[in-house]
């Protein structure tokens, strides 16, 4: 039973489904808390809409008389009255509308905290993609290395090579062992950070599947135009719409407010035998009223509007400064992909180059057993230029995200 336990384990283990990227940025979308924040916030700010465009609670006021009140159409008893407020026509509308535009910047606020995540994911991403990559080729290097020792071993037993040939071969192979071991211990850090962003378990696997692409050429050409699809730019948008709202709602308290209602007083029968009452004495009485509003302190409602229109303004300028730290961004970030891709192509010369010394050395090397150091700095050399494509790839990626990101291209 043990052992069939283990195999299932094992089994499992080995079947784990290998996740996109794609695949971990929708798993972010869906569990993020600060999206469900944002999203939620979106959603509390629509429940504005029904409240802006419902009428003043009605008054309801009510008396009586401790002693019924004699009148001449008799003795009343207290009375009863209804009252309804209704703002200046138009007036709802602007405040339902002023509450509709105040919730779309809490929607695109939404946008913009999908972008960022968006963006920090990717770049939890790329450098799990680059240690993987990296744990491969210093895997391969330590086959190399061992196969050197072994050619080393073999000559030194023919009398072809001295012993400190196998011994420089082995010094190496401790060396990029370690590295294995470091490059294995960073893993899980990384792993951490990444299972934050998606808001799991720190002890869950992230399974990594891809690799890092080649270099786009067509990247370079890419205006920065294209910054006016940033999120960020697009919620000043919408709180100027939102402040042109507010000012319109604003203007409408300089409007009086029209009430009406209704009184109702219940009378009672007098009883005088000396004098002559009227034939519909006792009657109750219904009487309707209107009341009107009249806003004469306008300086409060004027200053209302003129706060509307600073904010108009202010929102305004702040757009324009985030679009100036945008396109300095931009220019820097393309700063970026330009030199990651000078660096590849200098390192995939470098390769071939150093791969051609190698195989020459190799050849003198079988036949008279002479150069071995060399033939291992130059092999370790070729895996570190390796090794530097590898981060150069890995800074190319990352910088696109960055593109991504300022430019609003979250579907990448």
């Amino acid at each position: 039973m043990r052992i069939l336990i283990i195999f299932v384990a094992m089994l499992s283990a080995g079947t784990l489904p290998a996740q996109t990227l794609d695949d971990y940025l929708k798993m972010a979308l869906e569990n993020n808390p600060g999206i469900r924040a944002k999203q939620t916030a979106y959603e509390a700010a629509r429940q504005k809409l029904p409240q802006a465009r419902a009428l003043p609670d009605p008054t309801v006021n009510a008396s009586v008389f401790l002693r019924p009140m004699m009148l001449p159409m008799g003795n009343q008893l207290g009375s009863i009255s209804a009252m309804q407020m209704f703002p200046w026509f138009g007036a709802l509308d602007a405040m339902e509308h002023e509450a509709a535009q105040m919730a779309e910047v809490k929607s695109q606020e939404v946008a913009v905290a999908q972008n960022a995540l968006f963006f920090s994911i990717k770049n939890a991403w790329y450098p799990l993609l680059e240690l993987e990559e990296l744990v491969r080729i210093q895997q391969e290097n330590l086959r190399v290395l061992e196969t050197d020792k072994e050619l080393a071993t073999i000559k030194f037993q023919h009398g072809q090579a001295p012993m400190v040939d196998a011994i420089r071969a082995d010094i190496m192979i401790d060396e990029v062992k370690t590295g294995i071991a470091l490059l294995e211990q960073k893993r899980k850090p990384l792993e951490i950070a990444f299972n934050r962003l998606l808001n799991r378990a720190d002890s869950l696997p992230v399974a990594i599947s891809g690799s890092l692409t080649e270099m786009q050429s067509n990247i370079s050409a890419r205006p920065d135009s294209l910054l006016s699809g940033n999120p960020a730019l697009a919620v000043f948008d919408k709180q100027i719409q939102a402040a042109v709202a507010e000012e319109q709602a604003a203007g409408f308290q300089r409007k009086p407010m029209i009430g009406i209602g209704l009184q109702y007083m219940p009378l009672t029968k007098r009883k005088d035998g000396d004098l002559q009452l009227p034939p519909n004495n006792g009657r109750d009485m219904l009487m309707p009223m209107a009341t009107v509003t009249i806003p004469i302190w306008r300086k409060k409602y004027d200053a209302a509007v003129a706060e509307r229109r600073l904010m108009q303004h202010m929102y305004a300028d702040m757009k324009q400064d985030m679009e100036n730290e945008l396109a300095s961004m931009y220019a820097m970030t393309r700063y970026d992909v330009e030199k990651a891709t000078q660096m590849v192509e200098l390192l995939d010369k470098q390769m071939v180059k150093t791969q051609q010394a190698i195989d020459l050395m190799m050849a003198a090397y079988s036949n008279a057993g002479q150069d071995f150091e060399e033939i291992l700095r130059f092999q370790q050399q070729l895996f570190r230029y390796r090794m530097e494509k590898v981060s150069a790839q890995t800074e190319y990626q990352q910088a696109l995200a960055k593109l991504d990101y300022l430019t609003g291209s979250v579907s990448r």
